[in-house]
């Protein structure tokens, strides 16, 4: 899990958009935004936890926290035992803890201890004798690369991308940006920052997302097209692979068949991204 993105109670709240998370009492998604989205926070005194459910045998943990002099201690717990007790009171950071325990089906369970109140960016389960490749969404709905290098709190994404420390980051951020209107030239600046930053830690690819309908109020193809091609003069620019053509995997202009609404793929158009990427990466 990596960040809540725009869940709100409105909508059912996270887990009835992601139900291996369980939210106890005291915890809430809150409106402060890093790696993924929203953090989740767990109020000082409460009583709950945060639970993620893995969806098989696991036996570590990486979690996410938010750190902050004015924030406190939490537990990790597994089977009704603490695992690891992590304090978050020290320097404003964003930190990822490692937890070893013995294997188990789970949850993995996140409390309060002491302190003031906890901030939780996600986590992920795994087992140290697997050998396997880790995927990550750490995306939002609604961001644009503006929200990705805001550099006011060092829990927000480009504050956390280091911490992650990816391999390979695939950026794929340009549906919300042409669909808002952002300037070419501001997007290509604000492009080149976030992939200076991703590239600390490894190799960057960049992605265009497929075509908007400007029928149903959506950016003209013109608009569309403009921002695809600062995508692939900033991939040229600093010597990254050729991008993946969003445009091109949708038949070069907006799909129905492959869509959900006048934005977003369905179903079937998601898995021609991830096959997309797949490809590329050799996954």
């Amino acid at each position: 899990v990596a960040g809540a993105g725009g869940a709100d109670g409105a909508s059912g709240g996270y887990p009835a958009y992601d139900p291996r998370v369980t939210l106890g009492a005291g915890w809430s998604v809150n409106a402060l935004a890093g790696l993924g989205g929203k953090l989740f926070s767990g109020a000082a005194g409460s009583t709950g936890g945060w639970s993620f459910q893995p969806d098989g045998p696991v036996d570590r943990f990486d979690l996410w926290a938010v750190t902050n002099t004015a924030l406190g201690v939490l537990t990790v717990e597994t089977d009704g035992l603490v695992r690891a007790t992590v304090n978050t009171t020290k320097a404003a950071s964003m930190e990822a803890t490692t937890v070893a325990f013995p294997e188990t089906g789970g949850p993995v369970t996140v409390r309060w201890a002491s302190g003031g109140a906890v901030f939780v960016a996600g986590g992920m389960a795994w087992r140290s004798d697997a050998k396997r490749a880790r995927v990550i969404n750490a995306g939002w709905g609604g961001s644009k690369v503006s929200d990705w290098i805001t550099t006011d709190q060092p829990y927000r994404a480009y504050g956390s991308l280091p911490v992650a420390a990816a391999d390979l980051t695939v950026i794929a951020l340009t549906i919300n940006d042409w669909n808002a209107g952002t300037a070419v030239a501001t997007y290509k600046a604000q492009l080149g920052t976030l992939v200076d930053r991703a590239a600390t830690t490894g190799d960057v690819l960049l992605m265009t997302g497929c075509p908007s309908d400007p029928t149903q109020g959506k950016a003209a193809y013109a608009t569309q097209g403009a921002i695809r091609d600062a995508v692939f003069e900033v991939a040229a620019a600093r010597g990254l692979a050729t991008p993946i053509d969003g445009a091109a995997l949708f038949g070069g202009a907006f799909a129905g068949g492959l869509m959900f609404d006048a934005a977003h793929p369905n179903a079937t158009g998601q898995a021609r991204i991830a096959e997309a990427v797949r490809a590329r990466t050799m996954i």
